[in-house]
């Protein structure tokens, strides 16, 4: 399963999705307010977003699966695991951010505070923030679809997901509860969540690996994307002992 951002379109998996379907089931949610899936007024905190997430694999029969997120989708599947009602194998984390300092938090409440006012217009230092330095000018197209996040959710969902990860758990000190093998990736010109989170997440982990992406701001997954795949498809491809993944004996 893979799980997008905030905000971030679902189609940046696509090139991950074309090569997982030749030797594996791959399901690409569309959280609630992007996509196909409409605002959810009842999905007022993280939780009841992973909560909602779970009842779907479960309808549907899935009982174990492999993760697969960016930024604060990897929150969710951070959760999803340490919850243990589905039983997650690997953990592949691509600029993670599973918990947030008071300061941090209080810096994503501004923030939609100031949005719903007005006060701030994010598009000026969006790429300054979520690309690398010079993607405008070296790669247009790409740069257009890291812009495009923007649009992938309206302003009102955004900001009840800035709210909702601020009031988050921070899953960093239960990071050391995972059974399942983690693997971390970061962009070495990230400015949006910077490589020490990155390690601090691997380091965290029992069973976590951590692998830099050269020269890739956060949109890595639109920036590099045949390094992503190949650090996918490489860490999907290595067995899993039965015996380490919660909820399995």
């Amino acid at each position: 399963m893979l799980l997008h951002g905030m905000p971030s379109e679902p189609e940046d998996f696509d090139p991950l999705v074309a090569t997982l379907t030749r030797s594996h089931r791959v399901l690409v949610p569309h959280l609630p307010g992007y996509g196909r899936t409409p605002p959810d007024p009842e999905s007022r905190s993280v939780d009841d977003v992973i909560a909602r997430l779970e009842r779907w694999l479960i309808d549907a029969g899935i009982a174990r699966a492999d993760l697969v997120a960016f930024s604060a989708g990897a929150y969710k599947a951070v959760a999803t695991a340490l919850r243990a009602r589905v039983a997650v194998s690997r953990l592949i984390l691509f600029a993670p951010v599973v918990g947030l300092d008071p300061e941090v938090a209080q810096g994503y409440r501004d923030l939609a505070a100031a949005v719903r006012s007005g006060a701030f217009d994010a598009r000026p230092s969006w790429l300054d923030r979520m690309a690398s330095p010079g993607l405008a000018v070296r790669d247009p197209q790409t740069a257009a679809r890291v812009l495009a996040w923007l649009q992938a959710a309206s302003p009102s969902v955004l900001c009840d997901e800035l709210d909702a990860m601020a009031d988050a758990e921070d899953l960093r000190p239960r990071l050391r509860d995972l059974a399942c093998r983690v693997l971390v990736c970061a962009g070495t010109a990230d400015s949006a969540v910077p490589i020490a989170w990155a390690r601090d997440v691997a380091r965290g982990c029992h069973h976590g690996t951590l692998e830099l992406v050269e020269g890739a701001g956060h949109a890595l997954l639109l920036e590099s994307p045949d390094q992503v795949v190949r650090l996918t498809a490489d860490f999907l491809a290595t067995p899993v002992d039965a015996a380490s993944i919660p909820g399995r004996t």
